[in-house]
């Protein structure tokens, strides 16, 4: 089939979709798939790399008062997501185990 001929099928199949929920068809705890009409590039945000300028910690939360989880030694990396964005003075970083932590600004040096 011509890429028009999926093109005009899945335009129906969109418009069937949505008459359908305009008119109650589909109940409301139902999700709506997302369908895109092209094929292309996806971007990601990339991660954040971050090196210590200095002996520093990692922290459960954003602030002193939450309990140490890591330690990192001058010059180590470590990365955290996208946007690389400080909450407050701690950038937010990944830990192995699945989870988050959060370094303080002062001790690291944004690298990528």
């Amino acid at each position: 089939m011509s890429s028009n001929g999926k093109l005009a099928r899945l335009g129906l199949s969109v418009a069937a979709m949505a008459a359908a929920l305009s008119f109650g068809a589909v109940g409301a705890a139902q999700a709506t798939p997302a369908i895109s009409a092209t094929s292309g590039d996806v971007t990601v945000a990339a991660d954040c790399t971050y090196e210590a300028i200095r002996n520093t910690v990692v922290r459960s939360g954003p602030g002193t008062q939450h309990p140490i989880v890591r330690t990192k030694k001058k010059g180590q990396h470590m990365t955290g997501p996208a946007p690389c964005i400080a909450t407050g003075s701690w950038f937010k970083v990944y830990l192995s185990t699945g989870t988050y932590g959060y370094t303080p600004v002062a001790d690291v040096r944004f690298v990528s």
